[in-house]
Order: C-alpha cells, then sequence, then structure tokens
C-alpha cells in the first residue's frame, strides 16, 4: 500500500511539472551575420537575433560565434551598449557569459517590456564585444563588435 500511495504522489509530481511547462517555449534564433575588419584580416560574426515565446525574466541565451580569414579571439571584453535596452520603459540586466575559441555564449533577461496591447511586449536588447583580431602582419588588434538582440511577440 505504501508503494502505491508513494507512485501515486511521484505521478502526481510528474503531471504538475508538465502542467507548469509552457506549451511553447522561447526561441532563439540568430538574423543576421556582420563583418569586423582589421587591417588585411576578416572576421565574420553572428550580430542580430530574434527571441519570440518569451517569458518575462526567463534567461535568454544567445551563442554568437564567428570565423575569420586570418587569425582571432578570443573575446576580451563584452557588456551593454549605451542606450543597452529599448524602447523607453524596457530593462533588463546580464546574467553571465562563457568564452570560446571562437565564439560566446552571453545570458541576460528583459525585466520590463514595452505593451503593445492584448498581452504582447516588444524590447530590445543592445550589447558589445571585443575581439582580437591579427591585422594580417602579426599585430594583434582589439576589434568591437555589435550585437543587437529584438523581441516582438
Amino acid at each position: 500500500m505504501k508503494r502505491l500511495l508513494l507512485f501515486g504522489v511521484a505521478g502526481a509530481l510528474v503531471m504538475a511539472a508538465f502542467a507548469t511547462t509552457p506549451a511553447s517555449a522561447q526561441s532563439v534564433v540568430r538574423d543576421s551575420t556582420c563583418t569586423a575588419v582589421a587591417g588585411s584580416n576578416r572576421m565574420t560574426y553572428d550580430c542580430s537575433f530574434n527571441v519570440s515565446n518569451y517569458v518575462l525574466g526567463d534567461p535568454v541565451t544567445l551563442n554568437i560565434n564567428w570565423a575569420c580569414k586570418g587569425a582571432c579571439g578570443p573575446a576580451t571584453a563584452f557588456g551593454l551598449r549605451s542606450n543597452a535596452f529599448s524602447p523607453d520603459g524596457v530593462s533588463g540586466h546580464l546574467m553571465g557569459a562563457k568564452r570560446f575559441d571562437d565564439g560566446l555564449s552571453l545570458t541576460f533577461a528583459f525585466d520590463s517590456l514595452k505593451s503593445m496591447g492584448s498581452g504582447r511586449g516588444v524590447g530590445n536588447a543592445r550589447f558589445s564585444m571585443t575581439v582580437n583580431m591579427d591585422d594580417g602582419s602579426g599585430a594583434v588588434t582589439p576589434v568591437p563588435c555589435k550585437i543587437d538582440v529584438h523581441l516582438g511577440e
């Protein structure tokens, strides 16, 4: 009888977990790439992302990758740009980042969005990272790279 009760409680917990899971989880999609240049070296990197099915306060993770014609990497700095969140009324915060030789995983969250009515919200986040690039002559140059995120529900 105790086992039956234990399995019944475990089954109820599993069902409760499925009931609290959103029907559609957020989606982060790379929208475009950009190019940075240092001397004769050219780097293409992920610079624009779209987020959909977002739940306010949930973490958003961007996987930013790059490829170089010459030598580049790793990222030496990252953070929010001026006017980091927009339009007026939109706010958020960085939660962390992890650096790789040819990429960066950046996590942040929107704290508030601009309401568009009918429970819909919009927001933009703007970040900057600096990547070391060989300029083609052996000199390493720190190159700033802009990253933009758009959320439109």
